[in-house]
């Protein structure tokens, strides 16, 4: 909590450019880099928001420039994830990761798909990880960026009004925001899991029912016809002797 403090008193006692350069490279690098999970880019949104209450920074303006740095971390995590793959995760940084993490991310996207995209970037180190486990899962660009940047365009300006509404106590808050974003992505992961089990279950049993409907089970093979059933003589083709036996010679002259 005293580096956080530290580094809040260090990121309020910037310029207002310096503030801005400052607040777009910390959102931009907890995404673009793997080790950027521990940087602190919920308490700079919260510290953005307080500052722009207080007249040191204009709000569009820093809302503009924080939401297009996520988006740029975001983008940057997931081409990471689809060049180098599934060695991200075998490689030295991906094994210094907690391995609960990496699963709860791909839980989250197994259960939830693209929409897991919204909710991963509500809980702690898992926004992280996510870009980079979408890409890898095989998610398609497109839309990837329409998930992301509905993800971004919610969190960066929900967490900012927080910080602006909270004023001098948005320190004091952080730390809820976090435990209840995981509580509700916990929540949103379970229904997500629910839904999926229920459509499985209905699948398979409209599948039973076509197949008591048909009175057959699994794939028909189809009859094959006896006209082309070999038998074991069958197989080699044998040509017809057609060598005509020759009369005996008469031997008494005639």
């Amino acid at each position: 909590m005293e580096i956080i403090s530290a580094f809040v008193d260090w990121l309020a006692g910037l310029s207002t450019g310096w503030l801005y350069l400052t607040a777009a490279a910390v959102l931009a690098a907890e995404v673009a880099v793997l080790p950027g999970m521990v940087l602190p880019a919920a308490t700079t949104m919260l510290t953005v928001g307080f500052l722009a209450r207080a007249g040191d920074l204009d709000p569009a303006t820093a809302l503009v420039v924080t939401s297009l740095a996520a988006m740029l971390g975001d983008h940057l995590g997931f081409l990471e994830g689809r060049l180098v793959g599934p060695r991200l995760r075998r490689g030295r940084f991906g094994r210094r990761i907690d391995a609960g993490r990496w699963e709860r991310a791909e839980r989250l996207l197994t259960t939830g798909g693209g929409p897991a995209i919204v909710l991963g970037r509500w809980t702690p180190y898992v926004r992280t990880l996510v870009p980079r486990m979408a890409a890898m899962a095989g998610l398609p660009y497109r839309r990837f960026a329409v998930y992301d940047a509905a993800a971004v365009l919610v969190w960066v300006p929900g967490i900012f009004l927080i910080g602006y509404l909270a004023g001098a106590s948005y320190l004091r808050i952080g730390g809820l925001v976090g435990t209840v974003a995981v509580i509700v992505v916990a929540v949103a992961g379970l229904v997500a899991a629910g839904v999926w089990a229920r459509r499985r279950r209905g699948r398979g049993r409209a599948r039973r029912d076509r197949e008591s409907a048909t009175g057959c089970r699994g794939r028909v093979r189809r009859a094959r016809s006896p006209l082309r059933r070999r038998g074991p003589d069958q197989g080699r083709r044998t040509r017809p002797d057609t060598r005509t036996a020759r009369p005996e010679r008469d031997r008494s002259g005639w």
